[in-house]
């Protein structure tokens, strides 16, 4: 009791101010205080969930020989690991704040209630506990993409794997060592009710892993992108615990427990795909709403890009994204994972050609296209060797032809003018 009074007047002090600098002097000077820090963490830990919300405290549970936690701490200690939401925790819980509190401390009493319930709101974020009192909280981040066609050198030369880019929402789907499985979404916030994939979760795959993924309404190949998002965001919206069904989480990567807690990953794509495909191949039991997001294409050809952009799209989804092959989960925006979506289509008429270099030495290298206002682009993406070949040695032929460019976005050149990022010959 004592622990939680000197919380209580610590959150009554930090509270006083909306002032970011009287905060941060507050949290300056209990820095070495071990009691407050142990708070914090109960507090702000994202990974630490205790599976009780204040509809499960202020229900009438009858469970026999309950438990009484001496103090704060130990009810704390036994909640990581009994984290379900029993009727026996709930019985736990409410006789700690009986025996920890008692009816004339009610501060307290609401005070432990948003231990428990993981909503303690004191004015700062994990980031600024942590600026004064280092790695105290655990920080949550995901692998972010870059947009593709901004720095499409970026993939060449370079090995990558291909899947369909879903229009769902990112989840993080946690196994702990203890078997309990907890979900994120992509900024840390808890996410209940998925009754389905828990179940999956708990029967089918080993404790002590994370995957990443991304949360969609099970019939979405068969629904355009945009109504698919629609469908499966009435369901996610549901509030609190209550049961979310007709979800299906389909996972596309995979880390360790540590390499999650640790923010840190030496594994590359490939080596984590090979474990997930072990995973999914090797299941403990039915995985209906769980599904592994399959690679479309793995190799070095850019040009599969656009053929699967284009596949993609015509079958009403929303693009691809690109993985290289050999790189770490990046817990950050990064270049090692990038993302494609659907480019517009021009009718442009051919006004020249430019010989390629190296390689294509002898053959073409681009085509000159006459856009808005007379400005000249450049079009060398998207030519099969064959049609290369065809194109140059048949040059008068092609000359004031109208082909039809895909781009990304208009944009203005080097010399001010207006051209086209990323503009490329349609696979046909």
């Amino acid at each position: 009791m004592d622990t939680l009074l000197h919380f209580k007047s610590f959150c009554e002090e930090i509270r006083s101010s909306n002032s970011r600098k009287h905060k941060q002097w507050v949290l300056d000077r209990f820095k070495n205080d071990k009691v407050i820090k142990r708070y914090l963490k109960i507090a702000f830990d994202p990974y630490t969930r205790y599976g009780i919300g204040y509809d499960k405290l202020a229900r009438v549970v009858r469970v026999d020989n309950t438990w009484c936690a001496p103090t704060v701490f130990d009810l704390f200690d036994y909640l990581e690991v009994h984290n379900t939401g029993r009727d026996v925790d709930v019985a736990v819980c409410q006789l700690a704040l009986d025996w920890l509190t008692g009816e004339e401390d009610i501060d307290s009493y609401k005070l432990l209630c948003g231990l428990i319930c993981k909503d303690i709101s004191i004015g700062v974020d994990a980031k600024q506990i942590n600026a004064v009192m280092p790695d105290l909280i655990p920080t949550f981040n995901v692998q972010l993409a870059q947009k593709y066609f901004e720095k499409p050198e970026k993939l060449e030369g370079k090995t990558f794997a291909i899947t369909t880019k879903l229009d769902g929402f990112r989840l993080i789907a946690m196994k702990d060592e203890h078997g309990n499985v907890s979900f994120y979404s992509r900024v840390g916030q808890p996410v209940e009710g998925l009754v389905e994939i828990d179940e999956e979760m708990k029967a089918a795959f080993p404790s002590g892993i994370v995957f990443d993924g991304e949360l969609t309404i099970s019939n979405y190949f068969e629904l355009e992108s945009k109504e698919a998002y629609k469908a499966a965001s009435k369901i996610i919206r549901l509030k609190g615990d209550t049961p979310k069904r007709g979800l299906t989480y389909r996972v596309f990567d995979v880390l360790t427990i540590e390499e999650w807690r640790t923010q840190t990953c030496t594994h590359t794509y490939d080596e984590r795909r090979n474990l997930l495909e072990g995973f999914f191949g090797y299941a403990n039991a039915p995985i209906p709403h769980v599904e592994l997001l399959p690679v479309l294409y793995r190799g070095d050809d850019t040009t599969k890009v656009t053929e699967w952009l284009e596949k993609i799209t015509s079958e009403g989804g929303e693009g691809v994204m690109l993985n290289l092959t050999e790189s770490p989960y990046r817990f950050t925006r990064c270049w090692d994972i990038m993302k494609v979506k659907k480019m517009n289509t021009l009718d442009l008429e051919i006004v020249g050609f430019e010989e390629g270099s190296g390689r294509l030495a002898g053959t073409l290298g681009a085509i000159l296209v006459r856009y808005k206002d007379g400005n000249i682009v450049k079009v060398g993406s998207g030519f099969s060797d064959t049609l290369r070949a065809e194109i140059w040695q048949d040059r008068d032929k092609w000359l004031g032809a109208i082909v039809e460019i895909q781009y990304f976005e208009e944009t203005t050149n080097a010399d001010g003018g207006i051209s086209l990022r990323f503009p490329i010959f349609p696979i046909l």
